[in-house]
């Protein structure tokens, strides 16, 4: 089970043992059961990190600073009751057990006005004994904030698809909005945008790709020196690039093999559809329908669809060809195996000229770094770590979380460092990256633990 399934599962036990603790006694065996539960997830999810935080930001819950934005009434009554309670974060420790977990879930019924005679729901909580959880003020971060930016966007793009295969045309005020939060996202944490293109979450594949297309094309156009409308309407384009497929059988596009002749024929349709598309949404502008139309046209105006009157590949369909193929080759996925994002980069470098704009291409190198976030590299220690931030000043320097320690065992914590850290004494640089990890390791290594 993914961390996002357990986080929707402790928080649904959760919800449920707050509101049936006002039907039944505390040893009822559906509480019972339902406290074995939390505290079995909480020691799953626990394995890999120190602590567990539930948080409440701007009325949205997130557990480990993922956004559940899918909720039901009973989670919807559990946030106004922590917020009534005015606890909008819950911290568990590995010490955490079943006692303690029912201790925090009972007192979370308790009325404001008898907290208040016991100072407070900590203090109750530290009076009966309970070390394995703490409430704490969580503050609102930009971190978070690009988080769920980023979960807005593509719960946008699922909406979106979802409405076309039922014949319906979304609402442009809202897609505009989407590239609107996103470039505003980018300009205050790129690094941290750019990340969450790297997690991994096979189920949504599909939309993800489109948000990280997005993403990736306006970071790119940015590097390129792009602004105002022609930096939006490149990002449009990366989100909107495979919305013509919403019209070609589905059964081609989940199709895990090699298609046949006819239904490669119908999926080289979908620019052209995606175009149509954008054109009956209206208010969208035609630059951005053209860039969608020709994103698989080649540099050598190779490629499809055929070029009706151009002379060369559109700017904006060569940004989002690059972010396209290179996001397609770093996903890993049932049918096809993932490049490393070092290795990707050199896949494109050996293409241009030919598929695309060499010029571009190196754009994008100096955009994304020597070692791209997500790179998964050996130092001269022997440790392991992950790209977390790229280095413009020294780009062979990026900034890593280390996973695995010399011996290679996994880290119990992800430590943080930059590769410009030197030795006081001899002032040579503390660590050094001597490799990337094989292709075939990163695919073991779970990346969303790391990068979020």
């Amino acid at each position: 089970m993914s961390d996002n399934s357990q986080f929707g599962t402790l928080v649904t036990l959760m919800t449920g043992i707050v509101k049936n603790l006002s039907l039944y006694p505390k040893t009822h065996p559906t509480i019972k059961t339902a406290v074995r539960g939390i505290n079995e997830t909480l020691h799953k999810l626990l394995e890999t990190r120190r602590e567990l935080v539930i948080a409440i930001v701007k009325n949205t819950l997130l557990v480990d600073r993922t956004p559940l934005y899918t909720t039901t009434k009973g989670v919807e009554e559990f946030i106004d009751r922590l917020i009534s309670l005015e606890v909008n974060g819950i911290v568990f420790f590995r010490t955490i057990n079943e006692k303690e977990i029912l201790i925090l879930l009972e007192s979370l019924t308790v009325p404001m006005e008898e907290l208040k005679k016991q100072k407070g729901l900590p203090e109750r909580l530290k009076n009966m004994g309970v070390r394995g959880v703490e409430i704490r003020k969580i503050e609102d971060d930009v971190k978070i904030e690009i988080f769920k930016t980023y979960t807005a966007a593509r719960d946008e793009v699922v909406n979106m698809m979802g409405e076309l295969r039922l014949g319906h045309l979304p609402e442009k005020t809202k897609i505009q909005e989407m590239i609107s939060d996103l470039n505003e996202a980018m300009l205050k944490d790129k690094n941290t945008l750019l990340c969450l293109t790297m997690l991994q979450d096979y189920d949504e594949y599909t939309f993800n790709h489109s948000v990280n297309v997005g993403i990736l094309s306006l970071s790119l156009a940015q590097e390129l020196g792009l602004q105002g409308d022609d930096l939006l309407f490149v990002g449009l384009s990366g989100i909107l690039h495979d919305i013509g497929k919403t019209r070609i059988n589905r059964g081609i596009i989940l199709k895990p093999s090699a298609l046949s002749d006819y239904e490669w024929d119908e999926m080289k349709k979908h620019p052209v559809y995606g175009r149509d598309i954008i054109k009956e949404i209206g208010g969208i502008s035609d630059a951005t329908a053209h860039f969608v139309l020709y994103h698989h046209l080649r540099y050598n105006l190779s490629g499809y669809p055929r070029p009706d009157g151009i002379m060369s590949q559109p700017h904006g369909s060569k940004i989002i060809a690059i972010a396209d193929t290179y996001d397609s080759m770093t996903t890993l996925r049932p049918y096809q195996r993932r490049f490393d994002p070092k290795e990707s980069m050199e896949l494109l470098s050996s293409r241009a000229h030919e598929d695309f704009d060499a010029d571009y291409v190196k754009a994008f190198i100096k955009n994304l770094g020597i070692y791209p976030i997500g790179s998964v590299v050996r130092l001269d220690t022997n440790e392991v770590g992950v790209v977390t931030k790229t280095n413009d000043t020294v780009p062979q320097r990026p900034y890593l979380k280390l996973i695995l320690d010399a011996a290679g065992n996994t880290m119990e914590q992800a430590e943080e460092i930059s590769l410009e850290e030197k030795d006081a004494t001899t002032h040579r640089y503390r660590k050094t990256i001597v490799a990337t990890v094989g292709s075939a390791q990163q695919g073991l290594i779970d990346l969303n633990k790391y990068l979020k």
